[in-house]
């Protein structure tokens, strides 16, 4: 089942469902280390299958869609 989920939620372990450039469909991406929060935005290192690990930055309050839990 998938959740909206603020961003300023995510916890490490978390999957979320996410856009990427060179993908046609959505794909999950997992929180795999400590997430930044700022005063304005929320920063989380993010890993999917077959691809280096990559930063994510959204505003706060912004909804992501999440899978799973950790």
């Amino acid at each position: 089942m998938a959740i909206a989920v603020a961003v300023q939620r995510l916890e490490i372990g978390d999957v979320l469902l996410i856009d990427v450039p060179e993908e046609e469909r959505q794909v999950e991406a997992t929180v795999v280390a400590d997430i930044d929060r700022t005063d304005t935005t929320v920063r989380a290192t993010l890993r999917v299958a077959g691809r280096e690990d990559f930063a994510e930055e959204w505003p706060l309050g912004e909804l992501v869609t999440v899978v799973r839990g950790p």
